[in-house]
């Protein structure tokens, strides 16, 4: 035990060691000939960080190619801060960042994240300065800051160490190595440097990192600042030292982002306008200096800690940007576009980072009608973060910290509750049908329609020309929808206040519960295990959040508790009742065998061919009965066109495939086997019993085993506990299409 410690202990020092890597000028012009991307901006860095996790690209015919940058969703990088869905938001995000890395016009642009509460604007932000320090503790994110040489004793206590008589200070800005070298031999000294890197230790080091630019070029931007070049000189200037002669006495340290210390990350929140205080952003004149320097505008007397300093050469997130003053927004465009900002009574500042900053729509509405931002709106760009609009997307929010495996739950049954399946996507299919409005293409179609089509889902109950026009309607007419509805952070005080009301009821309520079982002793003791969140509690305890929440808005109200929330509810209690048919049934072989039968007569009608009799064996007509009653379990409108779609999809892969990669068709086939040849049956004895109270000294041992045996599927295979498989098989029982 003792051993083991102190090798990790010695391990945690010997990577401090290495982080905190200082070495000389000299070293690091070596290390650049074998690692060039050390000396990348704040952009390029930013690019290579973000397809650093790799990239996935999908091409569709006559459509733009989807990029999916796997950074966002990789919490190995970005922590607890993954951000689900939003795909045009991260390729736009990317793209501006990509051109931006190649100093194209997007550099001089204010970029600003545009979005409702609870879009994760805040959450990309914090995943991205997460990822920066995550980043640059790796070896592909290597880069370093310059440390400035100093005699002066006035500045000894500002250095990081001393060697020979000579204090160390770090760059107040996080200056790279390479701004030390004046501007009129910059050209010369960079094409004197490429000439030396070595090619073969380049393209190995392509082959690790194939996200790098394999066209990077070493160049030298920005100025040093007025801090920085007055220390420079005078040190010069003491030492009587030309600048070839300075070289070797100068160090670069290994540069660790971290937004905790403001070290290359700087992040502003903006007062009311009254109290904005300049010095904040662009920091302030430290009074305790001025009887050492003498004066106000003295470099050495501005303090540098302004959130624009700390990410000049990284990094600056600018919150509720649009509720800051024209003046300090301004200041914000000149450091992009101009590359500098001016503290009162100082020079310029150099600006060699990147600022993104996020407002909601209110603000953005009155920065639009304000004519004092006209100049400002043209060199601004939106990226606009509207709230989901699929639910699959929308319930990935909630699955990464209320789903069972995050939780734990089992081991942790005091402190949280289960969560039932299905759950979660209850909640998520309101969040969404919330945020859409009805279709113009076809005002029969219902928002719970809507939002199956725009999850991909083919259990709409519409046809493939439909859901495509449905699509290109958000696409091209409806770009508002996800600005308005239910956000998370809504759902998820539904959830934890659900949790709190269940675990609570639970400790109360249990010997009483006990006592109040009656006939179903058996079953209401299986019910008991745990406290637990099922959809129907969701449905209750969202009624009355959303009472409260939206007391005074009686149309909302009505259209949320209503509308809504019962489609919801409905839908999600078929996708239980297709739960319990696979527990009933328990032989996965009878839906695949009824797939198949109907996918051969499928194909056999669109080709116009025969099929062969279950029993005869002879050539037959393809059974129209029998397609028909799949059909309509499966919601088709449009059945020739449904028939040849789903005749050619075979053609390109196997039937089983297709069986297993769309929920609805499996659904729909239970929901078939069931009702049509297990409905009369010893299997719907166990659903009878349920709905009808019986009591459980009337019924067969047989049937009992038969109950344990269900319950034991549910809670094995579909992740299920005893309450809400119990709760499950209520449900199904009381299904009026079901059980007659």
């Amino acid at each position: 035990m003792k051993t083991e410690l102190k090798s990790l202990l010695n391990k945690s020092i010997q990577n401090d060691q290495e982080f905190e890597e200082i070495i000389t000028f000299e070293a690091y012009l070596s290390l650049i000939t074998k690692e060039p991307w050390v000396t990348r901006n704040s952009t390029q860095l930013l690019h290579d960080m973000m397809l650093s996790r790799g990239v996935d690209h999908a091409m569709t015919t006559g459509k733009p190619v989807k990029h999916t940058y796997h950074f966002f969703e990789d919490s190995d990088i970005i922590g607890p801060y993954i951000v689900f869905g939003q795909q045009k938001a991260k390729e736009n995000l990317v793209e501006k960042i990509h051109n931006a890395s190649r100093g194209m016009e997007a550099s001089k642009r204010l970029w600003i994240l545009l979005g409702p509460p609870g879009s994760a604007k805040s959450r990309s932000m914090d995943g991205i300065k997460r990822a920066l320090n995550q980043y640059s503790l790796s070896p592909a994110g290597k880069t370093y800051y310059q440390l400035l040489p100093t005699v002066d004793e006035r500045l000894k206590e500002k250095a990081l160490f001393e060697e020979n008589g000579i204090f160390y200070l770090p760059s107040p800005l996080y200056e790279g190595p390479l701004q030390i070298i004046p501007q009129s031999i910059r050209k010369e000294f960079t094409t004197e440097l490429t000439k030396n890197i070595d090619k073969r230790s380049i393209n190995s080091w392509l082959k690790k990192h194939q996200h790098y630019d394999k066209n990077f070029k070493i160049e030298i931007t920005g100025l040093m600042s007025p801090y920085s070049d007055f220390v420079i000189k005078g040190f010069m200037k003491s030492k009587n030292l030309s600048f070839a002669d300075l070289i070797p006495y100068l160090k670069v340290k290994r540069m660790i982002f971290d937004a905790r210390t403001k070290t290359g990350i700087g992040s502003y929140t903006p007062r009311d306008e009254k109290s904005q205080e300049a010095g904040s952003l662009v920091g302030n004149i430290d009074y305790s200096l001025l009887p050492r320097f003498g004066s106000e505008s003295h470099p050495l007397v501005h303090d540098y800690k302004g959130e624009l300093c700390a990410g000049a050469n990284g990094f600056v997130e600018i919150h509720e940007i649009l509720k800051l003053s024209d003046k300090f927004l301004y200041e914000l465009l000149f450091a992009t576009q101009d590359r500098f900002f001016k503290p009162e009574g100082q020079p310029p500042i150099p600006f060699n980072g990147v600022i993104i900053g996020h407002t909601n729509f209110h603000e953005y509405n009155m920065f639009l009608g304000n004519e004092t931002f006209e100049a400002l709106r043209s060199r601004t760009t939106f990226i606009e973060m509207p709230l989901s609009v699929n639910f699959k997307q929308e319930e990935q929010i909630y699955s990464f910290t209320y789903s069972n495996e995050n939780r734990n739950w089992k081991k942790a049954m005091k402190h949280q509750a289960h969560i039932a399946p299905h759950s979660l996507s209850f909640l998520s299919l309101v969040a969404v049908m919330s945020r859409l409005y009805n279709s113009k293409q076809n005002e029969n179609l219902s928002l719970l329609q809507k939002a199956l089509i725009y999850a991909g889902r083919a259990d709409s109950g519409v046809d493939n020309n439909m859901a495509k026009m449905v699509l290109d309607e958000f696409e091209f007419h409806k770009p508002s929808e996800g600005t308005f509805g239910l956000d998370p952070r809504f759902i998820q005080n539904i959830i934890e206040n659900t949790e709190h009301f269940q675990i609570s009821e639970y400790a109360a309520n249990i010997k009483k519960l006990h006592q109040e079982s009656g006939d179903h002793a058996l079953l209401t003791s299986i019910a008991l295990q745990n406290p637990c969140i099922t959809p129907l509690d969701l449905f209750v305890r969202l009624e009355h959040s959303l009472k409260d929440q939206f007391a005074n808005q009686k149309t909302k109200l009505s259209h949320y508790v209503e509308k809504i929330a019962p489609q919801a509810k409905k839908w999600i209690f078929g996708q239980i009742a297709s739960d319990v048919y696979s527990a009933i049934l328990r032989d996965d072989t009878v839906i695949e065998t009824t797939w198949k039968k109907y996918t051969d007569h499928v194909r056999a009608y669109a080709h116009r061919a025969k099929v062969k009799h279950d029993v005869t064996q002879m050539d037959v007509q393809p059974d129209e009965k029998f397609m028909q009653a799949i059909e309509q379990y499966l919601g088709i409108p449009d059945r020739d066109t449904f028939r040849k779609e789903l005749s050619d999809a075979i053609a390109s892969v196997k039937y089983t495939i297709l069986l297993a990669d769309e929920p609805s068709y499996q659904n729909a086939i239970k929901k078939y086997v069931f009702e049509n040849e297990f409905k009369a049956s010893e299997n719907m004895k166990l659903l009878g019993w349920i709905k009808s109270g019986t009591s459980a000294a009337n019924v067969h041992v047989k049937e009992q085993e038969h109950l344990n045996e269900t319950i034991k599927y549910l809670i094995e295979t579909k992740n299920y506990c005893g309450k809400c498989a119990f709760q499950a098989l209520t449900i199904t029982a009381n299904a009026s299409s079901i059980i007659t």
